[in-house]
Protein backbone atom coordinates (compact mmCIF):
# COMPACT_ATOMS: atom_id res chain seq x y z
CA UNK A 1 0.00 0.00 0.00
CA UNK A 2 1.37 2.99 -0.84
CA UNK A 3 1.49 5.35 1.65
CA UNK A 4 1.26 8.93 1.46
CA UNK A 5 2.81 11.59 4.28
CA UNK A 6 0.28 14.54 3.83
CA UNK A 7 -1.19 16.77 0.81
CA UNK A 8 0.87 19.97 0.02
CA UNK A 9 0.52 22.73 2.14
CA UNK A 10 -1.05 20.39 5.66
CA UNK A 11 0.98 21.38 8.02
CA UNK A 12 0.31 25.28 6.98
CA UNK A 13 -3.28 24.96 6.78
CA UNK A 14 -3.40 23.28 10.29
CA UNK A 15 -2.48 25.54 12.90
CA UNK A 16 -5.22 27.66 14.97
CA UNK A 17 -7.79 25.77 16.58
CA UNK A 18 -11.25 26.93 17.51
CA UNK A 19 -14.86 25.77 17.93
CA UNK A 20 -15.50 24.71 14.94
CA UNK A 21 -12.16 22.89 14.08
CA UNK A 22 -9.32 24.67 12.38
CA UNK A 23 -9.72 28.36 11.80
CA UNK A 24 -7.30 28.92 8.78
CA UNK A 25 -8.69 26.35 6.85
CA UNK A 26 -12.04 27.40 6.95
CA UNK A 27 -10.95 30.93 6.63
CA UNK A 28 -8.67 29.68 3.42
CA UNK A 29 -12.43 28.74 2.52
CA UNK A 30 -14.15 31.78 2.79
CA UNK A 31 -11.56 33.50 1.12
CA UNK A 32 -11.81 31.10 -1.63
CA UNK A 33 -15.64 31.56 -2.15
CA UNK A 34 -15.08 35.89 -1.71
CA UNK A 35 -12.64 35.61 -4.88
CA UNK A 36 -14.79 33.54 -6.81
CA UNK A 37 -17.47 35.81 -6.04
CA UNK A 38 -15.54 38.97 -7.13
CA UNK A 39 -14.39 37.24 -10.06
CA UNK A 40 -17.98 36.33 -11.67
CA UNK A 41 -18.74 40.47 -10.92
CA UNK A 42 -14.92 41.75 -12.45
CA UNK A 43 -14.07 38.87 -15.55
CA UNK A 44 -10.47 40.36 -15.31
CA UNK A 45 -9.75 39.26 -11.56
CA UNK A 46 -8.36 35.90 -11.86
CA UNK A 47 -5.77 36.51 -14.62
CA UNK A 48 -4.95 39.94 -12.48
CA UNK A 49 -4.17 37.63 -9.72
CA UNK A 50 -1.68 35.97 -12.14
CA UNK A 51 -2.29 32.31 -10.64
CA UNK A 52 0.49 30.94 -12.84
CA UNK A 53 3.29 32.28 -11.60
CA UNK A 54 6.04 30.02 -10.45
CA UNK A 55 6.20 29.24 -6.41
CA UNK A 56 9.39 29.58 -3.67
CA UNK A 57 10.15 26.96 -2.03
CA UNK A 58 8.61 28.36 0.99
CA UNK A 59 5.07 28.50 -1.28
CA UNK A 60 5.07 32.37 -1.67
CA UNK A 61 4.26 33.01 -5.47
CA UNK A 62 7.04 34.78 -6.87
CA UNK A 63 6.26 38.67 -7.37
CA UNK A 64 3.52 39.12 -5.24
CA UNK A 65 3.86 41.85 -2.42
CA UNK A 66 3.57 40.80 0.84
CA UNK A 67 1.99 44.36 1.93
CA UNK A 68 -1.24 44.32 0.10
CA UNK A 69 -4.47 42.46 0.77
CA UNK A 70 -3.79 39.95 -1.44
CA UNK A 71 -0.59 38.76 -0.30
CA UNK A 72 -2.66 36.56 1.78
CA UNK A 73 -2.68 34.49 -1.16
CA UNK A 74 0.32 32.59 -0.42
CA UNK A 75 0.05 29.02 0.62
CA UNK A 76 -0.15 26.44 -2.46
CA UNK A 77 -3.61 25.21 -1.01
CA UNK A 78 -5.23 28.34 -1.99
CA UNK A 79 -3.77 28.65 -5.61
CA UNK A 80 -4.62 25.31 -6.18
CA UNK A 81 -8.57 26.04 -5.01
CA UNK A 82 -8.36 29.42 -7.09
CA UNK A 83 -7.47 27.40 -10.09
CA UNK A 84 -10.06 24.78 -9.36
CA UNK A 85 -12.45 27.66 -9.28
CA UNK A 86 -11.66 29.20 -12.31
CA UNK A 87 -11.74 25.80 -14.07
CA UNK A 88 -15.71 25.49 -12.81
CA UNK A 89 -16.62 29.18 -13.75
CA UNK A 90 -14.67 28.12 -17.27
CA UNK A 91 -17.33 24.92 -17.64
CA UNK A 92 -20.40 26.60 -16.10
CA UNK A 93 -22.46 23.72 -17.18
CA UNK A 94 -26.01 22.41 -15.94
CA UNK A 95 -26.10 21.84 -12.27
CA UNK A 96 -26.89 17.92 -11.13
CA UNK A 97 -30.62 17.56 -10.29
CA UNK A 98 -30.89 15.31 -7.24
CA UNK A 99 -33.49 13.57 -5.04
CA UNK A 100 -33.57 12.43 -1.01
CA UNK A 101 -34.88 9.80 0.44
CA UNK A 102 -35.73 9.40 4.01
CA UNK A 103 -37.08 6.77 6.37
CA UNK A 104 -39.17 7.24 9.59
CA UNK A 105 -40.13 5.03 11.97
CA UNK A 106 -43.67 4.90 13.95
CA UNK A 107 -43.77 4.39 17.57
CA UNK A 108 -46.78 3.00 19.71
CA UNK A 109 -47.99 5.89 22.00
CA UNK A 110 -48.92 3.61 24.88
CA UNK A 111 -46.14 1.37 24.68
CA UNK A 112 -43.27 3.75 22.85
CA UNK A 113 -42.18 0.97 21.58
CA UNK A 114 -41.98 0.40 17.49
CA UNK A 115 -46.20 0.35 16.25
CA UNK A 116 -47.81 -2.45 14.43
CA UNK A 117 -49.81 -0.13 12.58
CA UNK A 118 -53.57 -1.35 11.20
CA UNK A 119 -54.46 -1.95 7.68
CA UNK A 120 -56.27 1.34 7.95
CA UNK A 121 -53.30 3.40 9.70
CA UNK A 122 -50.58 2.22 6.79
CA UNK A 123 -53.38 3.01 4.27
CA UNK A 124 -53.59 6.80 5.90
CA UNK A 125 -49.99 6.62 5.73
CA UNK A 126 -49.70 5.40 2.30
CA UNK A 127 -52.17 7.94 1.10
CA UNK A 128 -49.81 11.36 1.96
CA UNK A 129 -48.21 12.84 -0.63
CA UNK A 130 -45.85 15.87 -1.19
CA UNK A 131 -44.86 17.88 -4.07
CA UNK A 132 -45.20 14.46 -6.40
CA UNK A 133 -43.11 12.59 -3.80
CA UNK A 134 -43.42 8.97 -3.49
CA UNK A 135 -44.64 7.35 0.02
CA UNK A 136 -44.21 3.56 0.50
CA UNK A 137 -43.10 0.89 3.14
CA UNK A 138 -39.67 0.14 4.49
CA UNK A 139 -39.00 -3.29 5.95
CA UNK A 140 -41.20 -3.34 8.78
CA UNK A 141 -44.70 -2.30 9.48
CA UNK A 142 -43.65 0.36 11.38
CA UNK A 143 -41.31 2.02 9.11
CA UNK A 144 -42.29 4.42 6.48
CA UNK A 145 -40.04 5.77 3.38
CA UNK A 146 -40.42 9.13 1.52
CA UNK A 147 -38.77 10.17 -1.78
CA UNK A 148 -38.66 13.35 -2.81
CA UNK A 149 -39.24 14.31 -6.89
CA UNK A 150 -36.58 15.11 -8.88
CA UNK A 151 -34.86 18.40 -7.28
CA UNK A 152 -32.49 21.25 -8.67
CA UNK A 153 -32.69 23.64 -5.98
CA UNK A 154 -32.48 23.78 -2.17
CA UNK A 155 -35.35 25.59 -1.64
CA UNK A 156 -37.60 23.24 -3.68
CA UNK A 157 -35.75 20.61 -1.79
CA UNK A 158 -36.35 22.24 1.88
CA UNK A 159 -40.42 22.74 0.99
CA UNK A 160 -40.21 18.85 -0.06
CA UNK A 161 -38.83 17.79 2.60
CA UNK A 162 -40.57 20.24 5.37
CA UNK A 163 -43.98 19.46 4.07
CA UNK A 164 -43.81 15.54 3.73
CA UNK A 165 -42.57 15.63 7.49
CA UNK A 166 -45.25 18.12 8.61
CA UNK A 167 -47.79 16.21 7.31
CA UNK A 168 -46.63 12.82 8.82
CA UNK A 169 -46.16 14.37 11.96
CA UNK A 170 -49.90 15.35 11.89
CA UNK A 171 -51.26 12.28 10.48
CA UNK A 172 -49.49 10.08 12.78
CA UNK A 173 -50.98 12.07 15.77
CA UNK A 174 -54.17 11.71 14.66
CA UNK A 175 -53.77 8.00 14.58
CA UNK A 176 -52.03 7.41 17.76
CA UNK A 177 -48.76 7.13 16.86
CA UNK A 178 -45.16 8.81 16.85
CA UNK A 179 -43.74 9.59 14.26
CA UNK A 180 -39.59 10.06 14.44
CA UNK A 181 -36.55 10.63 12.53
CA UNK A 182 -34.48 8.71 14.29
CA UNK A 183 -31.21 6.41 12.67
CA UNK A 184 -32.31 3.35 14.95
CA UNK A 185 -35.62 2.59 17.41
CA UNK A 186 -34.07 3.12 20.40
CA UNK A 187 -36.14 0.34 22.16
CA UNK A 188 -37.65 -2.73 20.51
CA UNK A 189 -40.11 -5.74 21.89
CA UNK A 190 -38.50 -9.20 22.36
CA UNK A 191 -41.04 -10.40 19.62
CA UNK A 192 -39.97 -10.63 16.20
CA UNK A 193 -41.28 -7.89 13.91
CA UNK A 194 -43.67 -7.63 11.46
CA UNK A 195 -42.39 -7.52 8.33
CA UNK A 196 -43.79 -5.15 5.16
CA UNK A 197 -45.78 -7.17 2.42
CA UNK A 198 -43.35 -6.17 -0.23
CA UNK A 199 -41.55 -9.80 -1.64
CA UNK A 200 -38.62 -9.22 -1.59
CA UNK A 201 -38.90 -8.02 2.25
CA UNK A 202 -39.87 -11.21 2.86
CA UNK A 203 -37.10 -12.98 1.28
CA UNK A 204 -34.45 -11.46 2.64
CA UNK A 205 -36.39 -12.26 6.26
CA UNK A 206 -36.29 -15.90 5.29
CA UNK A 207 -32.57 -15.51 4.44
CA UNK A 208 -31.27 -13.76 7.21
CA UNK A 209 -33.99 -13.80 10.17
CA UNK A 210 -31.76 -12.82 13.56
CA UNK A 211 -30.64 -9.87 10.98
CA UNK A 212 -34.10 -8.82 9.76
CA UNK A 213 -35.28 -9.35 13.23
CA UNK A 214 -33.25 -5.98 13.72
CA UNK A 215 -34.08 -3.77 11.12
CA UNK A 216 -34.99 -1.18 13.07
CA UNK A 217 -33.00 1.37 10.98
CA UNK A 218 -33.03 4.63 9.54
CA UNK A 219 -31.16 5.92 6.65
CA UNK A 220 -31.14 8.60 4.33
CA UNK A 221 -30.12 8.14 0.87
CA UNK A 222 -29.25 11.18 -1.95
CA UNK A 223 -29.40 10.76 -5.43
CA UNK A 224 -27.35 12.76 -7.81
CA UNK A 225 -28.00 12.64 -11.53
CA UNK A 226 -25.47 11.65 -13.74
CA UNK A 227 -25.02 12.31 -17.73
CA UNK A 228 -24.19 8.58 -18.53
CA UNK A 229 -22.60 5.69 -16.53
CA UNK A 230 -18.65 6.17 -17.36
CA UNK A 231 -19.64 9.92 -15.35
CA UNK A 232 -21.80 7.86 -12.76
CA UNK A 233 -18.36 5.59 -12.15
CA UNK A 234 -16.46 8.39 -11.69
CA UNK A 235 -18.57 10.04 -9.02
CA UNK A 236 -18.76 6.49 -7.07
CA UNK A 237 -14.95 5.89 -7.05
CA UNK A 238 -14.37 9.59 -5.89
CA UNK A 239 -17.27 9.50 -3.54
CA UNK A 240 -15.76 6.38 -1.57
CA UNK A 241 -13.61 8.84 0.27
CA UNK A 242 -16.32 10.80 1.78
CA UNK A 243 -17.82 8.01 3.00
CA UNK A 244 -17.00 7.97 6.19
CA UNK A 245 -16.34 11.67 6.41
CA UNK A 246 -20.51 11.16 5.61
CA UNK A 247 -21.24 9.05 8.14
CA UNK A 248 -19.83 10.65 10.77
CA UNK A 249 -21.38 14.49 9.87
CA UNK A 250 -24.64 12.74 9.84
CA UNK A 251 -24.83 10.62 12.88
CA UNK A 252 -28.10 9.88 14.51
CA UNK A 253 -28.26 6.59 15.92
CA UNK A 254 -26.45 6.06 19.18
CA UNK A 255 -29.25 4.11 21.10
CA UNK A 256 -29.85 0.89 20.83
CA UNK A 257 -32.25 -2.00 23.01
CA UNK A 258 -32.70 1.10 25.72
CA UNK A 259 -29.16 1.79 26.27
CA UNK A 260 -26.47 3.99 24.60
CA UNK A 261 -24.77 1.47 22.07
CA UNK A 262 -21.06 3.31 22.25
CA UNK A 263 -21.97 4.23 18.74
CA UNK A 264 -22.62 7.51 17.05
CA UNK A 265 -24.42 5.53 14.55
CA UNK A 266 -25.33 2.13 15.25
CA UNK A 267 -27.40 1.83 12.38
CA UNK A 268 -23.99 1.96 9.98
CA UNK A 269 -22.70 -1.32 12.23
CA UNK A 270 -25.84 -3.16 12.06
CA UNK A 271 -26.06 -2.78 8.13
CA UNK A 272 -22.65 -4.17 7.81
CA UNK A 273 -24.19 -7.76 8.68
CA UNK A 274 -26.29 -8.01 5.00
CA UNK A 275 -24.33 -10.08 2.62
CA UNK A 276 -22.94 -6.66 0.31
CA UNK A 277 -22.71 -3.50 2.06
CA UNK A 278 -19.92 -1.64 2.82
CA UNK A 279 -17.32 0.17 0.55
CA UNK A 280 -17.22 -0.87 -3.23
CA UNK A 281 -13.70 -1.30 -4.97
CA UNK A 282 -12.47 0.47 -7.48
CA UNK A 283 -13.80 0.40 -11.01
CA UNK A 284 -11.61 1.19 -13.69
CA UNK A 285 -14.35 2.07 -15.87
CA UNK A 286 -18.08 1.43 -16.52
CA UNK A 287 -17.78 -1.84 -17.97
CA UNK A 288 -15.86 -3.24 -15.02
CA UNK A 289 -18.07 -2.21 -12.43
CA UNK A 290 -20.81 -4.44 -14.98
CA UNK A 291 -18.55 -7.23 -14.65
CA UNK A 292 -18.61 -6.81 -10.65
CA UNK A 293 -22.31 -7.04 -10.96
CA UNK A 294 -22.60 -10.11 -13.13
CA UNK A 295 -19.59 -11.64 -10.71
CA UNK A 296 -21.87 -11.27 -7.77
CA UNK A 297 -25.22 -12.32 -8.99
CA UNK A 298 -23.64 -15.65 -10.21
CA UNK A 299 -23.92 -15.67 -6.50
CA UNK A 300 -27.16 -18.09 -5.05
CA UNK A 301 -27.26 -14.92 -2.37
CA UNK A 302 -27.49 -11.95 -4.98
CA UNK A 303 -30.53 -11.86 -6.98
CA UNK A 304 -30.12 -8.85 -8.82
CA UNK A 305 -28.46 -5.39 -8.52
CA UNK A 306 -30.95 -3.80 -5.80
CA UNK A 307 -29.34 -6.27 -3.29
CA UNK A 308 -25.84 -4.97 -3.84
CA UNK A 309 -25.50 -2.51 -0.45
CA UNK A 310 -22.76 -0.57 -1.30
CA UNK A 311 -22.66 2.72 0.60
CA UNK A 312 -22.48 4.30 -2.94
CA UNK A 313 -23.62 2.71 -6.20
CA UNK A 314 -24.95 3.62 -9.20
CA UNK A 315 -28.63 3.09 -8.76
CA UNK A 316 -30.39 0.16 -10.54
CA UNK A 317 -33.59 1.98 -11.47
CA UNK A 318 -32.37 5.61 -12.32
CA UNK A 319 -29.59 7.01 -13.88
CA UNK A 320 -28.09 8.86 -11.13
CA UNK A 321 -24.75 8.04 -8.17
CA UNK A 322 -26.68 6.91 -4.53
CA UNK A 323 -24.79 7.59 -1.73
CA UNK A 324 -26.14 5.64 1.36
CA UNK A 325 -23.74 6.07 4.06
CA UNK A 326 -25.93 9.12 5.86
CA UNK A 327 -28.49 8.23 8.86
CA UNK A 328 -31.87 9.91 8.68
CA UNK A 329 -31.52 12.78 10.04
CA UNK A 330 -33.56 14.94 13.36
CA UNK A 331 -34.09 18.22 11.14
CA UNK A 332 -35.20 18.97 7.71
CA UNK A 333 -32.03 21.36 7.83
CA UNK A 334 -29.56 19.03 8.69
CA UNK A 335 -30.78 16.61 5.74
CA UNK A 336 -30.57 19.55 3.36
CA UNK A 337 -27.34 20.18 4.19
CA UNK A 338 -25.98 16.62 3.75
CA UNK A 339 -28.13 16.72 0.41
CA UNK A 340 -26.53 19.87 -1.18
CA UNK A 341 -23.10 18.90 0.08
CA UNK A 342 -23.37 15.80 -1.78
CA UNK A 343 -24.07 17.07 -4.64
CA UNK A 344 -21.79 19.50 -5.17
CA UNK A 345 -19.08 16.53 -4.21
CA UNK A 346 -19.99 14.33 -6.41
CA UNK A 347 -20.28 16.89 -9.11
CA UNK A 348 -16.63 17.14 -8.17
CA UNK A 349 -15.33 14.11 -8.23
CA UNK A 350 -16.75 14.04 -12.27
CA UNK A 351 -15.43 17.32 -13.33
CA UNK A 352 -11.81 16.48 -11.56
CA UNK A 353 -10.96 13.13 -10.56
CA UNK A 354 -8.48 12.35 -8.46
CA UNK A 355 -6.35 9.19 -9.40
CA UNK A 356 -5.36 8.23 -6.03
CA UNK A 357 -7.31 4.81 -5.86
CA UNK A 358 -7.64 3.98 -1.85
CA UNK A 359 -8.53 0.73 -0.87
CA UNK A 360 -11.89 -0.44 -0.02
CA UNK A 361 -10.39 -1.80 3.29
CA UNK A 362 -9.04 0.76 4.30
CA UNK A 363 -12.18 3.04 3.85
CA UNK A 364 -14.19 0.48 5.42
CA UNK A 365 -11.57 1.02 8.77
CA UNK A 366 -12.12 4.69 8.53
CA UNK A 367 -15.95 4.10 8.29
CA UNK A 368 -16.09 1.88 11.22
CA UNK A 369 -14.14 4.55 13.18
CA UNK A 370 -16.56 7.43 11.73
CA UNK A 371 -19.26 5.51 12.86
CA UNK A 372 -17.81 4.86 16.08
CA UNK A 373 -17.29 8.61 16.89
CA UNK A 374 -18.80 10.33 14.71
CA UNK A 375 -17.30 14.07 15.12
CA UNK A 376 -16.21 13.35 18.49
CA UNK A 377 -13.24 11.92 18.36
CA UNK A 378 -10.54 11.30 14.73
CA UNK A 379 -11.52 10.55 11.74
CA UNK A 380 -8.51 8.77 8.70
CA UNK A 381 -7.86 11.09 6.28
CA UNK A 382 -7.92 7.95 3.32
CA UNK A 383 -6.17 9.83 1.18
CA UNK A 384 -2.93 10.61 3.61
CA UNK A 385 -4.06 7.82 4.93
CA UNK A 386 -3.48 8.79 8.37
CA UNK A 387 -6.27 10.09 10.98
CA UNK A 388 -7.01 13.75 11.35
CA UNK A 389 -9.58 16.05 13.79
CA UNK A 390 -13.00 15.28 12.90
CA UNK A 391 -13.72 19.26 11.95
CA UNK A 392 -10.49 18.93 9.91
CA UNK A 393 -11.68 16.15 7.67
CA UNK A 394 -14.71 17.84 7.12
CA UNK A 395 -13.93 21.07 6.23
CA UNK A 396 -11.38 19.28 3.87
CA UNK A 397 -14.90 18.23 2.34
CA UNK A 398 -16.37 21.21 2.37
CA UNK A 399 -12.91 22.50 0.52
CA UNK A 400 -13.70 20.01 -2.32
CA UNK A 401 -17.69 20.37 -2.66
CA UNK A 402 -16.48 24.42 -2.45
CA UNK A 403 -16.83 24.89 -6.54
CA UNK A 404 -20.22 23.20 -6.79
CA UNK A 405 -21.46 24.88 -3.92
CA UNK A 406 -20.57 28.02 -5.44
CA UNK A 407 -21.73 27.51 -8.64
CA UNK A 408 -25.24 26.58 -7.26
CA UNK A 409 -25.25 29.33 -4.45
CA UNK A 410 -25.51 27.02 -1.56
CA UNK A 411 -22.14 27.55 0.12
CA UNK A 412 -23.31 29.91 2.58
CA UNK A 413 -25.84 27.43 3.64
CA UNK A 414 -24.07 24.78 4.01
CA UNK A 415 -21.24 26.35 5.30
CA UNK A 416 -23.52 27.34 8.42
CA UNK A 417 -25.28 23.77 8.31
CA UNK A 418 -21.19 22.52 8.57
CA UNK A 419 -20.53 24.85 11.68
CA UNK A 420 -23.89 24.57 13.88
CA UNK A 421 -23.33 20.63 13.62
CA UNK A 422 -19.45 21.00 14.61
CA UNK A 423 -20.50 23.34 16.98
CA UNK A 424 -23.49 22.01 18.99
CA UNK A 425 -23.33 18.57 17.63
CA UNK A 426 -25.16 15.85 15.10
CA UNK A 427 -28.25 14.02 16.01
CA UNK A 428 -26.46 11.60 18.02
CA UNK A 429 -25.22 13.98 20.54
CA UNK A 430 -28.72 15.65 20.73
CA UNK A 431 -30.50 11.96 21.45
CA UNK A 432 -27.93 11.24 24.39
CA UNK A 433 -28.71 14.60 26.20
CA UNK A 434 -32.13 14.24 26.14
CA UNK A 435 -32.24 10.27 26.40
CA UNK A 436 -30.18 11.24 29.54
CA UNK A 437 -32.14 13.58 30.91
CA UNK A 438 -35.70 12.84 29.97
CA UNK A 439 -35.60 8.81 29.25
CA UNK A 440 -37.20 7.00 26.21
CA UNK A 441 -40.60 9.06 26.62
CA UNK A 442 -38.94 12.31 26.79
CA UNK A 443 -36.60 11.55 23.68
CA UNK A 444 -39.79 10.11 21.57
CA UNK A 445 -41.19 13.88 22.21
CA UNK A 446 -38.35 15.28 21.21
CA UNK A 447 -37.90 13.51 17.97
CA UNK A 448 -41.18 14.22 16.72
CA UNK A 449 -41.59 18.14 18.07
CA UNK A 450 -38.58 18.24 15.70
CA UNK A 451 -39.62 16.04 12.88
CA UNK A 452 -41.57 19.04 11.08
CA UNK A 453 -39.52 22.02 12.33
CA UNK A 454 -38.76 24.82 10.31
CA UNK A 455 -35.21 25.70 11.96
CA UNK A 456 -32.95 23.50 13.91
Amino acid sequence: MHCVSGSPGHSNRMRQNDEYGYRSQESNSALVASLFTASCQAPGLMETLDLVKPRTPGGLVSGCAPPTRMSIIRSRWIQDWLILISKARIRGGQLSTFGIEEEFILADRSTLLPASPTKQQKNALMALSSHSGRVTTEWLDCQIEYATPVLRTASEAFESLLDFRKKLSRTAHELGLIATSLGTAPQIADAPPAISEGERYREMATLAPAIAAEQFINGMHVHVGIPDRESGVLALNGMRRWLPVLTALSANSPLWRGADSGFASWRSIQYRRWVIYGTPPHFHNADDYDCHLTALQRSDLVDDEAMVGWLVRLSPRHQTVEIRSCDVQLHAEDALTLALLIRALVNAEIESPLANAVPAELIDVAHWQAARFGLAGKLMDTQAQNSVPAATAVWTMFDRALPGLLRSGDEVRVRAGIRRLLRFGTGATRQREVFARAGLSGLLKYSSSRLAAHDT
